[in-house]
């Protein structure tokens, strides 16, 4: 089975002269949840537009199951999609919607109950069938419209902010559900809501402007920060070791480093290098101050 789901390579689109999203790259593995942060017009929905095939992209491209989504239209079945604004028709029922969404996915005949009731159990939806959507909770409809999203058993699911108008528990429940699909699939989710990233994602990147300004992986074990006695002259030599994916100064002989490897042969590699390693402690991450820094980095140079 693979593990690459989606690749987006300078991905770009533009249009009424203006650039709404620019050299953005993204790769997604199955079991991972990335995240898209930033503030309103950052080039959040672009880009899920993008990576959904909802949108044509203006420069660079995507590709999923090892075909170009743009190029090749049936590679979109291996794609569930959430809008912000839940695509459910209000009068009709949670069946009714859920059959139309099978059927436009190719569905035919007893498939299509097969696949409504099972998505149904899953997210509990099974005592809504009959209820008209514009009866819904806000809670309900929105895992009436992923179920929508799933219901052809897609590998990649694209959630344009599931959780904004929700009350905490709403939130809170869909996240949970959210954890439990992108254990087995790979999700792509952008969000202004930091809970949403702190607690569902391995991995978010910063936008603003319809640009990528930051990133910042939020698995604490694989993020450590050193203090080294006699640091290398160029950062990029610490990248360069085997057990190191990024890494990223601090000043003062500090550095922040993104794991590739266990701690033990860190120690050893920098001990072999001669960069007297004085201290090594878990990092910690702070993506309020990470949207700021970046957002504000960022404006400081337009």
């Amino acid at each position: 089975m693979e593990k690459l789901l989606l690749s987006a390579k300078n991905l770009g689109r533009s249009d009424q002269g203006k650039n709404r999203l620019t050299d953005f790259n993204l790769d997604l593995d199955r079991g991972q949840v990335i995240g898209l942060l930033g503030v309103n017009g950052a080039g959040k929905s672009t880009a899920l537009a993008l990576l959904s095939g909802a949108l044509a992209p203006s420069a660079g491209s995507v590709e999923i199951a090892g075909k170009n989504l743009h190029q090749h239209p049936r590679a979109k079945k291996h794609i569930g999609l959430l809008p912000e604004t839940p695509p459910l028709y209000a009068n009709l029922s949670v069946d009714e919607n859920l059959d139309f969404a099978a059927r436009l996915r190719g569905m035919k005949g007893p498939e299509v109950a097969e696949a409504r009731e099972s998505i149904k159990k899953r997210l509990d939806l099974t005592s809504l069938g009959r209820r008209l959507c514009r009866r819904l909770s806000k809670g309900m409809a929105q895992r009436t419209a992923i179920a929508q999203a799933l219901i052809h058993a897609p590998e990649v699911l694209v959630l344009d902010e599931p959780t904004a108008g929700l009350d905490p528990g709403q939130a809170q429940a869909l996240r949970e559900l959210i954890r439990e699909l992108g254990a087995e699939c790979g999700v792509i989710l952008a969000s202004h809501i930091l809970e949403d990233m702190e607690q569902l994602c391995q991995r978010v990147i910063v936008l603003h402007d319809g640009r990528q300004v930051a990133e910042q992986v939020l698995d604490d074990s694989r993020l450590v920060r050193i203090l080294l006695g006699a640091p290398p002259d160029d950062p990029e030599q610490l990248a360069g070791i085997s057990t190191v994916k990024k890494a990223q100064s601090q000043g003062d002989g500090w550095y922040q480093l993104e794991l590739a490897g266990a701690e033990e042969q860190l120690v050893q590699q920098i001990m072999d290098a001669g960069w007297r390693l004085r201290a090594l402690i878990p990092a910690q991450y702070n993506l309020q101050s990470l949207l700021a820094q970046a957002i504000g980095t960022e404006e400081a140079h337009s």
